[in-house]
């Protein structure tokens, strides 16, 4: 496959081992597996890697692996001998995926290699140089693999046909596959296309695919177990197949997990020694201070290649404890329980900083605004129904992909997650050093907590028997995290949507760079609204600004009225009262009209939405019962 321009951030994402990838042309290929990655465009290894890695312990402890690394940036090798440029030449792995083109004359069929870079090529059919279209769908498993479509075997209704006729494609002038017919030219045996990239996801998962391609007898086609992103490699399955096109977000949805960076149990100017020597720029530093042995030496080390970076008032030490912490390579044991919800585990530690004073390297959180019940503070109608607000001036979010799914997204609690790291490498059992590819950016963001005193007066019987019908709805699913079905989460999660349509409107950034992470576990009710869209020193402060209380509480009263009204009302509010609506019926009174946003921007995918439980006048937590109280902001 010939060179394309990648996003690191992509390649801890939509773009990780085994993704599909589409060039400006249209052509696609897939991502190679994690012991391809580090190597130039010949293949050879990088030397040493130490520079692209990264330190994060909480992430480290959950997912139980030896290191984490940076996808690695393209460096240009240097043409004058006398300049080195460390890791330079260092390219991602991408294989040609589907292999199977056709002509664009002739329409005949062609299988390519996996490492083919042109796509004009000799066609014997038309005897001349052409351009070959790849295919447009491939074929999935539930088990992660992924194959091209069996045209041979599917135009013969047998998978074991020795036939090796040149395959053409006849279409009859449609936009959908069911104009398509493959012929065989070698035995004059042809086959439509219609309905085949249908599934059945019953008790008995089945797909046209694999109950029809072999016409006679009455044995199914099962998956190849094919795994093009670590080459010619197959292994045993027999899974369903499904067609489904290449573009289709099924092929590749990734498993990740992020931790914001929570500052240690030391000093602010250890703290900043610690981030400084852990830096992935200062791994020089690293392993030259490995050679020292005597502690005043390494202090003196510190201080002479630091002396820049390094305030006036540290001391030696301040310099030792750092030194202490970073050779200690501070580890979290966790039991198993408490991994069985690792996403609340990672949760706890982060909504006990944002709920303080903080002023670390890589975490600043400022408390703006608390509760007090005083008659000042009641002229404010909002005051009583929130309990905090904190600007978070500054954060580092880690995020690393740990696996993917195909066809659907399956559930993981903290056991599973080992599971998943066999697909990301060709051969696991043989990798000395387990690692991840992680992701890091710095941004900015606003804490919202709820009162807790008024949620529990809130979710009264009314609200109950309201949230007792959504349940026996949603009962039979199996649903991420149970955490979310509450009431107050619920109405938390939406308000969150609102606040965020808010903020992008008046901010300077668009929706899909502003994201929301929910604290839901009990006693904490909070969320944190925040980009991390920027370089290294973070982003231009448009967002935390918002977040003065003189700002916010217009910004919430606006938030809350557009939430009273949807384009699609009354159907909007009467489907979501009645029977549901979205995947599996798991919204009620929200829709793409009122309360979507960019699906990576809400931890839930646009679900567990609801503008009832936030704005409506019997059971709505801001619901108006007082029309006389004035709204008025200090």
């Amino acid at each position: 496959m010939r060179y394309l321009p990648m996003r690191r951030s992509k390649l801890v994402g939509t773009e990780g081992p085994g993704a599909l990838v589409i060039s400006p042309e249209g052509e696609t290929a897939v991502v190679g597996s994690l012991d391809l990655w580090f190597r130039d465009s010949k293949g050879n290894k990088a030397k040493n890697i130490e520079e692209f890695a990264v330190n994060e312990p909480r992430l480290k402890s959950i997912l139980k692996v030896d290191k984490f690394y940076t996808p690695p940036e393209f460096r240009k090798i240097s043409r004058n001998a006398m300049e080195v440029i460390p890791n330079s030449g260092l390219v991602m792995p991408l294989m040609r995926f589907p292999r199977w083109h056709y002509c664009s004359s002739c329409k005949s069929l062609r299988e390519l290699e996996l490492d083919q870079t042109s796509v004009y090529l000799d066609c014997p059919k038309c005897k001349t140089k052409k351009y070959y279209k790849q295919v447009p769908f491939v074929v999935v498993c539930e088990n992660g693999h992924l194959s091209d479509f069996p045209w041979r075997k599917w135009v013969h209704g047998d998978e074991n046909t020795t036939c090796q006729g040149n395959l053409r494609i006849r279409m009859s002038g449609g936009t959908t596959l069911d104009s398509w017919r493959i012929e065989c030219e070698g035995c004059t045996k042809s086959r439509g296309l219609q309905g085949v990239t249908s599934s059945y996801d019953g008790e008995k998962k089945t797909s046209v695919l694999g109950d029809t391609l072999n016409k006679i007898g009455s044995q199914k086609y099962t998956c190849e177990g094919e795994r093009p992103w670590c080459g010619e490699e197959k292994e045993e399955c027999s899974a369903v197949p499904v067609a489904i096109l290449r573009n289709s977000i099924s092929v590749y949805m990734a498993k990740k997990i992020s931790a914001l960076a929570i500052p240690g149990n030391y000093s602010e100017n250890v703290d900043l020694i610690v981030s400084k020597i852990q830096s992935p720029a200062k791994y020089l530093l690293r392993t030259n201070l490995a050679f020292l042995e005597d502690i005043e030496k390494k202090i003196q080390f510190i201080r002479t290649n630091l002396r820049f970076e390094l305030k006036e008032e540290i001391t030696d030490q301040d310099i030792q404890e750092a030194l202490m912490y970073v050779e200690a390579r501070e580890e979290f044991e966790y039991t198993d329980e408490e991994l069985e919800k690792p996403g609340l585990l990672i949760k706890q530690k982060e909504f006990e900083k944002l709920t303080s004073a903080v002023n670390s390297k890589e975490l600043k959180v400022k408390p703006e605004w608390i509760y007090e019940d005083s008659p000042e503070n009641n002229k404010n109608y909002y005051n009583s129904y929130l309990e905090r607000i904190s600007r978070v001036l500054k954060l580092k979010e880690t995020t690393a992909l740990y696996g993917f799914d195909r066809k659907d997204y399956k559930n993981t609690n903290g056991n599973d997650y080992s599971s998943y790291y066999p697909s990301l490498y060709r051969d696991y059992d043989g990798i000395i050093e387990k690692w991840l590819p992680v992701n890091e950016v710095y941004g900015e963001g606003i804490f919202l907590q709820l009162n807790s005193k008024k949620l529990g007066e809130w979710e009264s019987q009314e609200v109950m028997n309201y949230f007792q019908h959504y349940l026996q709805r949603v009962g039979h699913i199996e649903h991420r995290d149970d955490t979310i079905l509450r009431p107050r989460n619920i109405m938390l999660h939406t308000l969150s949507h609102f606040i965020i349509d808010e903020l992008a409107n008046i901010c300077g950034y668009n929706r899909a760079a502003i994201r929301e992470r929910l604290y839901l576990d009990e006693g904490q009710t909070g969320v944190l609204i925040y980009i991390s869209a920027g370089d290294s020193e973070g982003t231009l402060g448009g967002l935390v600004r918002l977040g003065l209380q003189e700002k916010f509480f217009h910004l919430l009263d606006k938030a809350i009225n557009n939430a009273k009204w949807c384009s699609s009302d009354p159907v909007c509010t009467e489907l979501g009262k009645t029977q549901g609506q979205g995947v599996n019926n798991l919204n009620g009174a929200a829709c793409y009209n009122c309360s979507h946003i960019p699906e990576t921007s809400c931890e839930y995918w646009n679900l567990y939405l609801d503008r009832s439980l936030l704005i409506d006048e019997k059971i709505g937590y801001f619901g108006i019962k007082n029309e006389e109280k004035i709204i008025a902001f200090s």
